[in-house]
C-alpha cells in the first residue's frame, strides 16, 4: 500500500479497543531514531494495521511485528525502546505541543495563521477549510 492509495477503515471487532496510543507513538519515535524513512514507513504501517486490520496499537506484543516488517533495525528498535528514550521524547513532543500550540487532542493539525482543526473529523471538513485559506 501507498500513501496516494489510502486506508480502507473498518469497525473496530475485538473487546480490546485500544484505550491510549502512547505505545505506537514510542514505536514511532524509535523509528525516528532510525532516520526518516524508518518513520514514515512505520508510521503509515502503524495506520494501517490499526484501522485496516484491526491491531491492537497498544499492546508490545502485537506492535512488534508491525516494527519488524516495516525493516527497521530491531536491536536499535529494543535498546531504544527499553531505554525510555522515545517514551521521554513523546512526552516532551507533547509538553511542547500543550505550551507553543495549545493543543489539548490528537489529532490536531495546524494551519498557517494558527487556524485548527482538532479531532478526528470528515475528509471533507479537511478539504473545506484547505480551500478556504487558498481562496484568493
Amino acid at each position: 500500500m501507498t500513501a496516494s492509495e489510502g486506508i480502507t477503515y473498518r469497525l473496530w471487532e475485538r473487546a480490546d479497543f485500544p484505550t491510549w496510543s502512547l505505545p505506537a507513538l514510542e514505536a514511532g519515535k524509535c523509528a525516528s531514531f532510525q532516520g526518516e524513512a524508518s518513520f514514515e514507513q512505520l508510521h503509515l504501517s502503524l495506520y494501517e494495521a490499526f484501522f485496516a486490520q484491526g491491531v491492537n496499537i497498544a499492546l508490545r506484543e502485537e506492535l512488534l511485528p508491525i516494527v519488524r516488517a516495516a525493516g527497521l533495525d530491531m536491536d536499535q528498535f529494543h535498546a531504544d525502546w527499553d531505554s525510555g528514550r522515545a517514551r521521554a521524547a513523546v512526552l516532551q513532543d507533547y509538553a511542547t505541543a500543550q505550551q507553543e500550540h495549545q493543543v489539548r487532542a490528537i489529532p490536531t493539525v495546524i494551519l498557517d495563521g494558527g487556524q485548527k482543526i482538532v479531532g478526528a473529523v470528515p475528509y471533507g471538513e479537511y478539504r473545506r477549510t484547505l480551500e478556504k485559506l487558498l481562496a484568493p
